[in-house]
């Protein structure tokens, strides 16, 4: 396994937990929602498209699930965990099974 093998593998992860903090960050700190929905978005999509080329469809949209229950999980853990410790749990979470999603070779298979 070469680097940049290991770095393919890991930039959809990083791109979800980036997409997730920095978007409620954004929409947070501005009080603009829609703004930090396009931060989300964006980055978002970026990490759709990565992991597309690299897991094939069937994974990517088992992965585009798995952030939206996220997100919508961060929202009832709010009351629990304070806003933004339910915002590092969930992005955490996601990262964690987007990359194991994502596998070592890029064999853009299913």
């Amino acid at each position: 396994m070469t680097v940049g093998n290991k770095g393919a593998r890991v930039a959809p992860p990083i791109l979800v937990f980036l997409a997730l903090t920095l978007g409620f960050t954004v929409a947070d700190l501005s009080d603009v929602r829609w703004l930090g929905g396009l931060v989300m978005l964006v980055i978002g999509g970026v990490a759709v498209f990565l992991m597309n080329r690299r897991a094939g469809i069937a994974r990517t949209v088992i992965g585009f699930f798995v952030v939206v229950v996220g997100f919508i999980s961060s929202h009832a853990l709010g009351s629990l965990l304070g806003a933004y410790g339910a915002l590092f749990v969930v992005s955490i979470a996601c990262a964690v099974v987007i990359y194991f999603l994502t596998p070592n070779s890029g064999s853009n298979t299913a």
